[in-house]
This record gives C-alpha cells, structure tokens and sequence, in this order.
C-alpha cells in the first residue's frame, strides 16, 4: 500500500517572511508515525510542499511519476481551497486514489466537501487511530461505518457521519511524530529570528470554550451524543516533552521551538516540571545560556498564577523568549459574547507588566479581535489604543473570523452577516463578516487607518523598541512586525483611494515565486 500524506502549494500569512513562514506539517507528522507503528508493511511519505518550495507544475510532475493509493490532505480553513485543488489534481492522475480529508476545515463542513467527489472520506477530530483502522479495513467499505470518527458516501451515495471516536487520554503513548519524513534542513533556513525552528506540541484541548475558536472543539470531549463538545485538556508528562525537545536538538540540530498548543501554560505542573528538567539539562549552559529559543501561546490568568507559584521565572530561564496572549477586548460585553472566560482587561494589564518588568528579555505580542456585530468606529479607535494601554511589544488586531463549525459561525449564517464566502480570505488578517454599522470595506480601510495614523506617542514607542532596545532579538522581531504591518497598511490606504468602488475584501498574503513552477 503507497500512501502520501501532502500539504500543497500555498501563499505567505503576509506578516512572516518565508524564512519562518511554513512550520513543519506537524499533523501530518503525527499521523505518519502511528501509520509507521501500526502498519509497518504500509510504504509511507509526506511531501510539504511549502517547506520544500514546490509549485504546482513541479507537484503534478511528482504526482505523475508517483502512484498512490491513498492520499491524506489536513487543513485549516484558508488552505482548504489548496488540499481540494491536490485531490483534483491526484484524482485526474491517479482515478482509483483514495482521497482522505482532516484537519480543522473538512470535519467542520462535510456535505461541502463530499459534494463533488473531490474528497472520498473525511477523518473527524484526533487522526492516528482513525487513520490507521481507516487503512486497515481499505478494501472493506461494508464496514466504514463502524469506524469511529469518519464521514463519507455511501454505496447509495447518501452521507454516512460515523460516531466521534474515543479521545487518546495517554498522551506519552504516541509516537515520536515522524520528523524524519521531511527535510528539516529546509525549517528556518536563513531565518534570523527563528533560526532551525520546528513545531511542537506537549498538550491536546483547551481549557476555555471561545466562540470564535475552533481547536478547543476539535480536540474536546463529545457529551450527549448529539454533537455537542466540551473542553478538555490533556498533556503529554514533562519527561516525555523535555525528552522530545532533546531529541530534536540532538538529532535534528533544531534550535527555535515553535509550540503549537492553543494555551501552552494551562498545566502549572506540566510547566513547573518540564522547566526543572529544562534547567538541568545541558540544554541550559553553566551561566545560564539558552541553546534553544521556545515561542508559545500564554493565558493571561496562568502568567499571572506562575509568577506567583516562581513557575514563571523557570520557564524564561529555560529559554521562553516570544509569547502571545489572547487579549481580545476590553468591555466585559465583547468578552462574554466571544466566550472568553477568566479574561479581562486588568488580568491581561498585570500579565503584561509581569513580562515587561520582571522578564523583559521575553517578546510580547497581544491579540485583539475587532468586527463583532455591535463594532463601531469609536469600538474600533478604542480598540487601537489597547497597545498602549497594555503596553505590549506588538499587536495583531484580528477580524471575527467565523470559521465553520464555531458558533460565531452558525450566528454570522443566522444573522446574514457572512458576506465573503472565500475560503481563502478567512486568515485572520481579512474582515469577511459586516458589522450592523460596517461592511467590509469600511471595516478594513477603518482598521488600517488606525494602525498607521501618526502620533508623537506612537512614534515614542517605536523609537524606544527599535532604537533603545538592548536585545537583538527583540530588536529584530519588533523591526520584521512593523515592517510588514506598516507595508499592508500602505496597500490598503492606496486602494482606498484608487480604487474606492471595489467593495471586495482585500487579501494581504503574499503568492510564493515558486507558488506556479
């Protein structure tokens, strides 16, 4: 049996360059290593197209000369339109291939997807032991549907969605992800501020339940049986996760950890422990030098809660140098209808001056979601002023995005907001959905103007980020921001004004010179 598991061709998120831009495909990675465990006989191979700069001619070349049975595509939603352009591709190449769908898009909108026969199967929710029961009963499809966790046609052509299956409660008994199937040389190559990065994970689930967000439910507890989810957090113990990070540092030469967990620091215990074996580890020099630069995801109220417990300080010893908190709003409101829980303005105003004052070699970066329902141009202009207020290093101002299968979604759909129904617009960069007061274009040209407006406090801060800024790296991540936000701005205020009349949202991201080749 010949399964490739693929991620196709795909544009730049406008504010990376392509340096740091494509992280290993770490699901992909995941699933290939229980294939490999389970079903030794089975040839497989992941080819990333992005890690490796592969266009669309020299994939279908690839293609061509290299039969499969089974393809497996996962994507979020601004990919997805990518993964069905490949299943289109191998099913032209290839007829009798299987085309497997997961990832955070196509459980999430199974009729769109098995409509056109593009997609055979779709794997619902975690992937390795769906995958592979998938794999094993290939040529029996008689019994798909007492396989948990799939959606797929049937004989009669009618859509038969499985039972979810049971979450992997032990963590540690996953393999090692498959790292060894893609070039790791290529990650981070000739990136300074992520130099041999690669994606990781220590934990599955969250903690919260947010509206707008999709991850939480992905990997959360089916209740009822009637579709409905609740959080639930697990994670790998920290002997396994300190052993994962050595082991790519020593075989794999990686340096720049990018943790992919929706909330790294939720597990005091897990972080507590892992930084202690962190901190005694050669890892950590007899001065305390870093070898190795970890970036994560943060909550707020965990920050604050492990600086009190001394949990913080271990881990900004043990080489944590860039985080992201989920800020979102500042009115108590906004936070509610996002379902953004133990949140607020003041926790989030302690956790950043815990950073700034007490871990200032720590990067910062705060994100704000604008475009809720009841947005106006004052929401938006207080909004902007959160930088400020809080006092972060950098700000990512996010448009609600209503990614299919949250309920943000299902009130965009009910309420007749969803205006853009492209796919690919929905990056967290391009508004899709009006406000009562706002379309898109209002939204985008108001948000933009506001990000570059000129004030003696705005340009204070960057002169005291970039010019006083005594660590380089900081320095460095602060200057690649504002480059690329400032860049997009101007794009956007210069299609204000030459092109006033085009009401269509505008997509920043940025098309690849190898995209077509």
């Amino acid at each position: 049996m010949r399964i490739l598991l693929l991620r196709p061709p795909r544009y730049v998120w406008p504010f990376n360059r392509e340096t740091s831009a494509f992280w290993q495909p770490l699901g992909l990675l995941a699933v290939a290593a229980a294939v490999r465990r389970d079903l030794p006989d089975v040839d497989i191979r992941i080819w990333d197209c992005p890690g490796e700069k592969v266009g669309w001619k020299t994939l279908e070349r690839r293609l061509a000369a290299h039969p499969i049975d089974v393809l497996g595509l996962g994507e979020e939603t601004p990919s997805a339109h990518e993964a069905l352009r490949a299943a289109e591709l191998a099913k032209r190449l290839h007829p009798g291939c299987l085309i497997v769908a997961g990832g955070t898009y196509f459980p999430y909108a199974v009729e769109e997807t098995l409509a056109d026969g593009r997609i055979d199967c779709i794997v619902r929710g975690e992937g390795e032991l769906t995958f592979v029961e998938l794999l094993r009963r290939l040529d029996d499809r008689a019994s798909w549907p007492s396989i948990a966790g799939l959606a797929f046609r049937n004989a009669e052509g009618r859509i038969v969605v499985t039972p979810p299956r049971d979450l992997i409660e032990d963590l540690d008994s996953l393999s090692f992800p498959a790292y060894d199937l893609v070039d790791m040389t290529r990650y981070g190559r000739g990136s300074r501020n992520h130099p041999a990065l690669v994606s990781i994970e220590h934990s599955r689930g969250c903690t919260d339940s947010c509206r707008f967000c999709i991850l939480w439910k992905h990997m959360g507890r089916p209740v009822g049986g009637n579709g409905d989810v609740r959080p639930c957090y697990r994670t790998k113990s920290p002997d396994r996760s300190f052993e994962e990070v050595l082991r790519l540092y020593r075989r794999f030469g990686r340096r720049t950890f990018g943790w992919v967990d929706p909330t790294f620091n939720a597990s005091a215990d897990w972080s507590d422990g892992w930084a202690e074996r962190m901190l005694a580890s050669p890892l950590v020099g007899p001065r305390g030098r870093n070898r190795t630069v970890h970036t994560a995801w943060l909550r707020a109220d965990a920050v604050v809660r492990d600086e009190r417990l001394g949990i913080l300080p271990k881990l900004v010893r043990a080489g944590l140098r860039q985080v992201m908190i989920g800020v979102e709003r500042d009115d108590p409101a906004a936070l509610a209808a996002l379902g953004k829980h133990e949140n607020s303005p003041d926790v989030c105003r302690e956790a950043f001056a815990i950073l700034r004052e007490k871990h200032p070699q720590v990067y910062t970066i705060g994100s704000v979601i604008f475009g809720l329902p009841s947005d106006t141009p004052d929401d938006l202009r207080r909004l902007a002023r959160l930088e400020r207020d809080l006092r972060m290093d950098y700000c990512f101002f996010i448009p609600l995005t209503p990614n299919p299968g949250t309920a943000v979604a299902d009130e965009a759909r009910r309420s007749g907001r969803l205006v853009s129904r492209n796919l690919a617009s929905y990056n967290f960069h391009t508004p899709v959905c009006s406000t009562e007061t706002l379309d898109l274009r209002d939204l985008e040209s108001l948000y933009w103007r506001l990000m570059i407006r000129p004030s003696a406090n705005r340009l204070a801060d960057w002169l005291r980020r970039v010019a006083l800024e005594r660590d380089p790296r900081r320095r460095r991540v602060h200057l690649a921001l504002l480059r690329h936000g400032t860049r997009i701005a101007l794009e956007s205020l210069l299609r204000t004004v030459f092109r006033p009349a085009d009401r269509e949202p505008a997509l920043y991201s940025r098309r690849p010179k190898w995209y077509d080749q």
